[in-house]
């Protein structure tokens, strides 16, 4: 049977005739594809290029061949597959941009009270941590006078010690604190008892 004799009888409606086909065009049109579109997507144009040949069979025109006709529609499906895909990155990647754009505002340290809030929570916590590793005395004093505001003198007075006792104090457990915070921390420290 001719291809002039397989369309013929395909626009009759034989699904047999069509396979046939089907079979002679197939390898030659995913290749093709394969180059334009990519492999990925090949076998689905021929595939959807097939389907709108019997779809519209009794359309056809009884030619020497089919070729020419499948070739364009490959052509022209797989460009179609291409742009969609293009457009289809274009609008994820705006739309990743956008989400990673909002949740950057949602994560900035200087502009989410959120994050401020666990931050400044989270070195209270480190602090007290460290606070409470100082020896008894030692913690006592620190507390009286950065927490509490006291003057070294007041709480001399208060605790029955020398002054120098209460500076010597201060001064190991702001070593000890330093140790225990790191250099960032520790500064941290020292501004919020100046403010």
């Amino acid at each position: 049977m001719t291809e002039q004799e397989l369309i013929l009888s395909v626009k009759k409606g034989d699904r047999n005739a069509f396979d046939k086909l089907y079979e002679i065009h197939w390898a030659n049109l995913v290749s093709y594809s394969s180059l334009i579109a990519g492999g990925e997507h090949a076998k689905d144009i021929v595939h959807d290029v097939f389907l709108k040949v019997w779809l519209n069979r009794t359309n056809l025109q009884e030619k020497e061949t089919l070729r020419p006709y499948l070739m364009r529609s490959v052509y022209h499906m797989s460009l179609n597959v291409l742009r969609k895909n293009a457009n289809m990155e274009f609008t994820e990647t705006c739309v990743d941009n956008q989400i990673d754009f909002l949740a950057a505002g949602e994560y900035n340290p200087d502009s989410s009270e959120i994050i401020k809030k666990l931050y400044a929570k989270d070195t209270a916590e480190q602090i007290h941590k460290a606070m409470e590793m100082l020896p008894e005395r030692c913690r006592e004093i620190f507390r009286k006078s950065y927490l509490e505001g006291q003057s070294h003198r007041e709480i001399a007075l208060e605790l029955g010690l020398s002054v120098s006792t209460v500076d010597n104090q201060i001064y190991k457990a702001l070593k000890l604190m330093r140790e225990k915070l790191g250099e960032g921390l520790y500064l941290i420290l020292l501004w919020l008892t100046i403010h």
